[in-house]
């Protein structure tokens, strides 16, 4: 029986004259499993939605049987999660279906199992490489235990090890008489379908033509420079967190005018090693060095995409070269071109409603604008159909050929056949460092902005339990109601013994909540100041009392002791806030927080207060705080790769550096609003 019918439906984005599809029609039967295939741009995304009930076509019929649970894995992961912890992520679809407790940590630790990301259960969301983002979507989706599984290229960034085993759960999955639709480019995924269904007339061929595609003259190999070194990683250990390292002595060698293939599992650190190659982070141990520019094309498409049009975004790299008028044009010109992007039809194309495989190339472009000696490419053919993928590969292979340096990430044997090296990042540490460097070589510079916003964001990333901490032993909802006690008590104080005996109690918690006592004196040093200068003000302004002993009778400054054993009290009383509010965020995490409010909220049921709904809202602000940071991290790490934002003297000067940000964080911002909304809709949320 038909389950999903879709008749004559046609669609257009408001801000297009043309239509995504015109006229297009498909059944979906109990139990298929349908592959729908087709370049770029043709409207598979958008045909997802339309089934998942996110967007509505401007004509035609859509039927979908009642009562299915229909789950849509997005292409891009990170619009997906809701929560800042894997299992909580996890378990958050199976919690709006009403599932037992029991239920829901089985479906959790099935779903994560499946998806070989059970390990990273306890991490925080915000942590994970691209790929591993990935996993956690596509484990939401599956814990949901749907009727109607939708894949739109959920696979695109995992290794090969990662994909069997998913293709496996697929296998079974449809075994068990469950509907499958899977938007693909992959091959793999074309055989495993019973229906086939081409939105252009293409059926995806993942096999590379890669003798049309050598083609291109390799003119480094009779040239005099062909040894020449241009870019080393020198023993280079990195670490987010300071205790678990990403990249551990890793060392290699680049040489000018050839092409690099950068191998290795998702999770293995191969965006780090970029990111670190251009000067994004610095390393905690060895050196970086380049004989040039050094500029990087990042994974996520979106995250390299700010401007409005598609010619503009291009065009900002070039704009800060100073290069304008006709010689602007022209550059940007020939890098769309270049990308496989026409000029004549996209310059005018707002960027944010391009496709996934259009915004990927576009991104690729505004890297070629900057004609910079060193490029790296981080999954640059990453959910692109085939076509696209040659003329990429062709692309990056023609750059070589002109003398660039150029290192791209990769999963695809297939690609690293068509490179002069393959440098795995699995433990492997036989690349040795040249013993001269060339005089040019530099080491790059870092952008501190990035590094500030890293730290905001460890703020809200998920600390586990430590164990040994008395406070972190309390169940959530003691913690909630002890911390507002002691908080609340510490405002309250008018006495100088009762201040002394909450800084006391402030203390004393924080001991046993395992705050580090050195952490804390630090932070009492630097607020000091503040504290001072408004102690000073409160002497000013505030009356002694009547007959009091005057230390100083200055026209506009008295000092007597009232003053001073308020100011003092004062002082008391925002230090033992401050050691409050630092021990009860050490010892609760976001997760302990919204469960602990639940339990105390839940009285509010008899009265028909939607509790669940004030959790939901405290949920989604400590995700999308950390959003809004990761967003902001993604647009500077742009602009300084496309020279903007530079580092600049004196305070009027920078915020006139960080005016370009935000723009394009606004937008990002109403973008990730609307991502967050359609995820909560898929994860059932009413």
């Amino acid at each position: 029986m038909n389950i999903i019918t879709l008749k004559n439906i046609s669609f257009s984005y408001p801000s297009q004259d043309s239509f995504v599809f015109e006229n297009f029609s498909l059944s979906v039967e109990e139990g298929d499993y349908i592959a729908i295939t087709g370049k770029n741009g043709c409207g598979k995304s958008t045909l997802s939605r339309i089934i998942a009930g996110l967007l509505k076509p401007v004509s035609g019929s859509v039927e979908i049987a009642q009562g299915l649970v229909i789950a849509l894995v997005f292409q891009n992961p990170k619009n997906q999660l809701i929560s800042g912890m894997v299992s909580r992520d996890t378990a958050f679809g199976p919690k709006n279906q009403k599932c037992s407790k029991s239920e829901i940590e089985l479906r959790t630790i099935e779903s994560l199992n499946i998806t070989g990301i059970l390990d990273k259960a306890s991490s925080s969301t915000m942590a994970l490489s691209l790929g591993q983002t990935q996993k956690v979507a596509l484990s939401g989706m599956i814990a949901m235990n749907p009727d109607i599984l939708i894949l739109d290229e959920a696979l695109s960034m995992l290794d090969d090890e990662s994909k069997s085993d998913i293709y496996s759960f697929l296998d079974y999955f449809h075994k068990n008489g469950k509907t499958i639709i899977h938007i693909t480019h992959e091959e793999e995924a074309v055989k495993r379908a019973d229906k086939i269904i081409s939105m252009d007339g293409t059926v995806p061929n993942e096999k590379l033509d890669l003798e049309k595609i050598n083609t291109v003259v390799k003119k480094s190999e009779n040239e005099s420079d062909k040894d020449e070194v241009a870019f080393v990683f020198d023993h280079v250990s990195f670490s987010y967190d300071m205790e678990n390292p990403v990249l551990e002595d890793v060392s290699f060698t680049l040489k000018k005018g050839k092409l690099y293939a950068l191998e290795g599992p998702s999770g293995a650190g191969k965006s780090t090693i970029m990111e670190t190659g251009c000067g994004l982070l610095k390393p905690q141990a060895g050196k970086v060095y380049s004989c040039g520019k050094v500029v990087l094309c990042q994974q996520n498409a979106q995250s390299g995409i700010f401007e409005s049009f598609a010619a503009d975004d291009v065009a900002f790299g070039p704009r800060n070269q100073g290069i304008k008028g006709k010689a602007l044009k022209e550059r940007v010109k020939s890098s769309m071109e270049k990308a496989k992007l026409p000029f004549d039809s996209f310059s005018d194309r707002q960027s944010f409603y391009l496709s996934g495989g259009e915004q990927k190339r576009l991104a690729i472009a505004g890297i070629l604008a900057m004609d910079a000696d060193i490029l790296f490419f981080d999954e640059p053919t990453c959910a692109l159909d085939t076509e696209s993928r040659i003329s990429i590969l062709s692309m990056l292979r023609e750059l070589a050929s002109e003398g660039k340096t150029v290192l791209f990430s990769t999963h695809h044997e297939d690609e690293k056949k068509l490179c002069d090296y393959v440098i795995p990042v699995s433990g492997q540490k036989d690349y040795s460092t040249p013993q001269i460097l060339p005089e040019e070589a530099k080491t790059p510079e870092t952008q501190n902005l990035l590094a500030g916003l890293r730290k905001l964001s460890t703020v809200f990333n998920v600390r586990k339990h430590d164990k040994k901490g008395l406070v972190q032993k309390l169940p959530s909802w003691v913690k909630i109601l002890l911390f507002l006690v002691l908080f609340v008590f510490s405002l309250i104080p008018s006495t100088l013994y009762f201040a002394l005996s909450m800084f006391a109690a402030g203390i004393v918690y924080c001991l046993f909540a395992h705050f580090s006592l050195r952490k804390l004196i630090k932070a009492f040093l630097q607020i000091s100041p503040f504290l001072i200068f408004f102690a000073v003000f409160q002497i000013m302004f505030r009356r002694p009392f009547d007959g009091e002993k005057l230390f100083t009778t200055a026209k506009y400054f008295t000092l007597s002791p009232s003053k001073l054993w308020f100011c003092l009290i004062t002082y008391l009383k925002t230090l033992s806030s401050l050691s409050i509010i630092s021990a009860f965020f050490v010892s609760t995490p976001e997760y302990d927080l919204i469960d602990g409010l639940e339990i105390l909220l839940k009285p509010l049921c008899w009265i028909r207060i939607p509790v669940n709904y004030i959790t939901l809202v405290m949920e989604i602000i400590f995700r999308f705080i950390p959003l809004l940071i990761d967003e902001a991290s993604s647009i500077i790490k742009t602009q300084t790769i496309r020279g903007g934002l530079g580092e600049t003297k004196g305070f009027f000067n920078k915020v006139r550096s960080l005016l370009p940000l935000f723009v394009p964080l606004i937008a990002q911002t109403i973008k990730r609003s609307e991502a967050l909304s359609e995820a909560l809709t898929v994860r059932g949320v009413k």
